[in-house]
């Protein structure tokens, strides 16, 4: 048994990128309703709220929450904010897999599993390069065993 958690330098980018977006978003809604200030001002403020609770209380939180335990027959994703998830998929019933790495994921932590059951799915979300590695890996010799037993 193996607990895997979400990558720390992830959480940083994208605080940094909900951070920037906001900013955008401020200064072009100053542009485009300078004509109507209590909009502006409304949404402005809206905005702001929304972007800095993002990134300063949601997604720490979040990160925090996030984690993959992976046994023999399991793999476990507990996640959440308000409310907790507990999502569970049995290895051996994974249809199929895909995985997504980034441009930079050893630095940015952008890495993503996307497991495919019988009607059901689990994203694993925020790997280290490391981490995304080894479960890749594992999932490439369950795949491997599989086969195996339904060739002969």
């Amino acid at each position: 048994m193996k607990i895997y958690t979400a990558d720390k330098n992830c959480l940083n980018i994208l605080r940094v990128s909900v951070l920037v977006l906001t900013f955008v978003l401020i200064v072009l809604c100053g542009e485009v309703l300078s004509f109507i200030p209590i909009i502006m001002i409304v949404l402005s403020v809206i905005f702001a709220v929304v972007g800095f609770f993002t990134a300063i209380v949601y997604l720490p939180v979040y990160f925090r929450k996030l984690s993959y335990t992976i046994t023999d027959n399991k793999i476990i994703k507990k996640s959440g904010f308000f409310f907790y998830k507990t999502q569970m998929m049995q290895i051996k019933t994974i249809q199929f897999s895909t995985t997504v790495s980034t441009p930079f994921s050893k630095i940015t932590g952008l890495n993503f599993i996307f497991l495919y059951a019988y009607g059901g799915m689990m994203t694993v979300l925020f790997l280290d390069r490391h981490d995304f590695d080894e479960i890749d890996r594992r999932l490439k010799s369950v795949y491997a065993g599989k086969e195996d037993k339904s060739v002969s």
